[in-house]
């Protein structure tokens, strides 16, 4: 064992070397003029929402309660804010709760329920102010979020008892009556987010109390924006850490980044350390990447990350002219104004004007456009609005807003010959003189048409790729705000991205690139057909509900980008299904072999699912790019998980010393009585953990007397994230990982993971008031549970869910039941 590791050392050296220089940011992130208290305590960037408006993030959190006020910030790039000062000041904002701004038709609306008192909305015609107050006290709980779906219908979500509650909006200030989502966190259950993707509702929902450690966030989704939610179960909770430097994660916000295409969760921390005063709270943004309908957060992180990658283009017009980066297309008369738009006022004719790019997209990509109409002409059909993949005047496509007939209009040219126009009729009461965004994705053949967020258009064209883009009117004087586009489309900035390790990596998210570099398939095209082009054969997974990689062959591979958080052993658990005996695989860092050959176990079917181990890998910090080899047989590739790994130390606690130091107390009534660790738990729940939460595979055993008659008790392994679960609830399931227990009925196993479920029993008479010993076996997936009989286990279960734990500390647990404790030891 110790050549192993001195060659792994020395190996590791030349791949320190390796890195790659990546601009990054960390979380919590610092923000500068931050709330304080009126005694300069911290109060910090709590609830923080952010709304992109023309090319520009602004950002919004709760005020501190002892005074009145909301604060704005700014930035291009998502992380160097700037201080933009108050953007109102009006005295019902008074410690104003998590503060939402939503921009419609000319207008900036503001929720918020100011001390949790009851929501108003302000309005402004600027994001920055001021905003004025719109509306008495509506109630309506706390937390409120607009979602605006793409038919023009609005829908307020706010907090309920217990629950989240939907309202119809038939105006951005007026709320029909609640419907409840069904969606609750067994207690308390605030800060949620909807949102629309593919044609099916997210929401993001926060539980638990803002100052408990176990604030954390859950998703759910629905074929309705108001009913019919179903929490992601196998993923939830999506965002969590109790435990270390950045806890109480909660109350997100969703934004997309300034590449148009990555997805960025924005949530606050309690803020430690220095100064700092809890309960301050602190910004976090970290990237959410998806697969299939599979929605997946790339963290929590606190090490240095890759910062949001900006467009391949973007024109912000912050110049005199308009310069050799456009190219008239037709004549008409153009310029800037003010070092901050573009603008064409000719009009009077049915000529088409036309400024466009000198910059062209790639085949697939994401284009965003934003634009208002000053006056029109008196021709049959004045317009306005966006060209894209623009070849020359016989092959592009154009997407027009129409003020005289308040729709979209949309065409496409190809070979010179039109593709025909079409309609899509925009929300009554529109304003064209106001800005308003035209957003267009074009993936193969489909591209699909955005107006202000809404979904308008979808059209499947061929003959069309990649090209310029631009700006087009015709009979109409027009501005033209922020224009960029993005070589990326539907998430596949998730290909590039560099996945923080620890952390999840799925299969499909191998690097963007050519056969040879980012991937080495030997057949010929996507023999699965789904996700994503190119050779490698991908596969919709019904059991893993989500894409995964099929048809691995001896010798293909698959490379993906990394971002190693500190350097040191982690543990690869890679998910796979195979019917084959013989199929192995070995992860490689450039030229370093990381794992040696691993074999793969076969899980006796193609959509049953199984984990295969390797521990021991030397990682080091930085950026890196991994190549996983399929060496053998055939398997399908879900994914995989990279822990960090220590050796397991032996430990034993006889409790003869009066004390139970080095153990951490949760709940329940814990004492050191007699030599022997006592839960006077009847009628309560308790919980105490001890050693690293880094440990893998171990024994833990323990003798245990049940004194009660009632309720049980038994032993914690893999244990992660453990909370107080009375911390403003009464809730015994908080934390996750696995609970051996015994009661008079015969021996239990269960999966914690912020609820409970069970997963194996055993029948057998156990009498309270006597000494009962157990002991519990982890390896790779698989538990086993003995007691008394050390020899034969009374359960045996492997976990082959999508979410087994495969690390954590050790624990003992009670539930309503007197409960005393013996002998404790954990051994490799």
């Amino acid at each position: 064992m110790k050549k192993w590791k001195t060659l792994l050392l020395g190996a590791a050296a030349s791949v320190m070397l390796m890195p790659l220089q990546v601009s990054a940011y960390s979380n919590p992130i610092t923000i500068s003029d931050s709330w304080h208290w009126a005694n300069n305590d911290f109060y910090g960037e709590g609830d923080p929402y952010i709304l992109k408006f023309n090319g520009t993030y602004y950002l919004y959190v709760s005020t501190v309660d002892d005074q009145s006020g909301v604060k704005v910030w700014s930035t291009t790039n998502l992380v160097d804010w700037s201080y933009r000062g108050l953007c109102t000041t009006e005295a019902v904002t008074k410690a104003a709760y998590a503060p939402e701004v939503v921009y419609w038709n000319g207008m900036f609306y503001m929720y918020t329920s100011p001390g949790g008192g009851g929501h108003y909305v302000l309005q402004s015609t600027s994001p920055t102010g001021p905003f004025t107050v719109a509306t008495g006290n509506l109630g309506m709980g706390i937390d409120g979020n607009v979602f605006i779906d793409d038919d023009g219908k609005w829908y307020f979500y706010s907090t309920g008892s217990n629950t989240i509650n939907a309202r119809p909006m038939t105006s951005p200030t007026a709320f029909g009556t609640a419907v409840g989502t069904g969606l609750s966190m067994a207690g308390w259950t605030e800060g949620s987010t909807t949102f629309k993707r593919n044609g099916k509702y997210y929401m993001t929902y926060t539980g638990n109390h803002v100052w408990s450690t176990a604030y954390r966030v859950n998703y759910a989704t629905s074929t309705s924006p108001t009913t019919s939610f179903a929490p992601a179960d196998s993923q939830n909770p999506v965002l969590i850490d109790t435990e270390g430097s950045n806890v109480g994660l909660g109350h997100n916000s969703m934004i997309k980044g300034p590449d148009l295409d990555s997805d960025f969760m924005v949530y606050h921390s309690h803020a430690s350390g220095g100064n700092l005063v809890y309960p301050g709270r602190k910004m976090n943004l970290d990237r959410v990447v998806w697969n299939g309908d599979k929605m997946l957060l790339l963290g929590p992180t606190t090490a240095s990350q890759q910062n949001p990658e900006l467009a391949d283009f973007e024109d912000r017009f912050n110049r005199t002219s308009i310069g050799t980066g456009w190219t008239n297309i037709g004549g008409g008369t153009w310029g800037i104004y003010n070092q901050e738009l573009m603008w064409q006022d000719t009009i009077g004719s049915a000529t088409t004007y036309r400024q466009v790019t000198s910059t062209s997209t790639a085949s697939d990509y994401t284009a965003e456009f934003n634009t208002k109409q000053i006056k029109q002409g008196t021709t049959s059909n004045p317009v306005y609005g966006a060209v894209f993949s623009y070849t020359d005047e016989n092959n592009y496509g154009t997407a027009v807003l129409n003020r005289s007939l308040n729709r979209l209009e949309t065409n496409y040219v190809v070979g010179g010959v039109s593709q025909g126009w079409q309609y899509a009729a925009l929300p009554s009461g529109y304003d064209y003189t106001k800005w308003h965004q035209i957003r267009v994705e074009k993936e193969g053949t489909s591209f699909n048409v955005y107006v202000d967020g809404m979904k308008k258009q979808t059209r499947t064209v061929s003959g069309i790729a990649g090209g310029k883009i631009g700006y087009t009117t015709t009979d109409a004087h027009a501005d033209f705000g922020y224009t960029a586009f993005s070589n990326k489309v539907n998430g596949s900035s998730a290909w590039n991205a560099y996945k923080p390790l620890p952390g999840k990596i799925e299969a499909v998210h191998y690097m963007n690139g050519a056969e040879g570099t980012a991937y080495h398939d030997l057949t010929a095209g996507n023999t699965g057909g789904a996700y994503r082009m190119g050779l490698v054969d991908i596969r919709s997974s019904a059991a893993e509900g989500k894409n995964v990689v099929g048809w691995n062959q001896t010798g293909e591979w698959l490379k993906y980008r990394v971002n190693v958080a500190e350097t040191g052993y982690y543990d690869l658990d890679a998910r796979l299904a195979t019917t084959y005996t013989d199929a192995s695989f070995r992860v490689w860092d450039a030229s370093t072999d990381l794992t040696g050959i691993v074999n793969v176990p076969s899980s006796g079917d193609w959509e049953s699912w199984t984990t295969a181990s390797k521990k021991g890998l030397y990682l080091t910090a930085g950026y890196h790019e991994l190549r996983f080899e399929f060496v053998k047989g055939e398997f399908d590739f879900s994914g995989m998980t990279f822990s960090r790994g220590d050796a397991v130390t032996s430990l034993t606690d006889d409790f003869n010393d009066g004390n139970d130091n080095g153990w951490t107390r949760f709940e329940g009534n814990w004492s050191v009585n007699s030599g022997e660790l006592d839960s006077a738990g009847a009628g309560v729940f308790g919980k105490t953990t001890i050693g690293n939460e880094r440990w893998a595979d171990y024994t833990v055993e323990s003798d245990i007397k049940l004194v009660d008659t009632t309720g049980d008790a038994g032993m914690l392994v893999r244990v992660n994230n453990p909370s107080n679960g009375t911390v403003l609830v009464n809730n015994p399931d908080y934390l996750q990982g696995y609970y051996a227990f015994i009661k008079s009925s015969g021996v239990y196993l269960g999966k914690m993971n912020y609820n409970y479920t069970a997963v194996g029993s055993s029948p057998i008479s156990l009498a309270a008031g006597t000494w009962h010993h157990m002991k519990v076996t982890t390896s790779g997936t698989t538990i086993k549970v003995y007691v008394n009989d050390m020899t034969t286990p009374k359960i045996t279960y492997t976990d082959n869910s999508s979410n087994p734990f495969t690390h954590g500390k050790a624990g003992l647990r009670t539930m309503n039941n007197h409960t005393r404790f013996d002998n404790f030891k954990v051994n490799p």
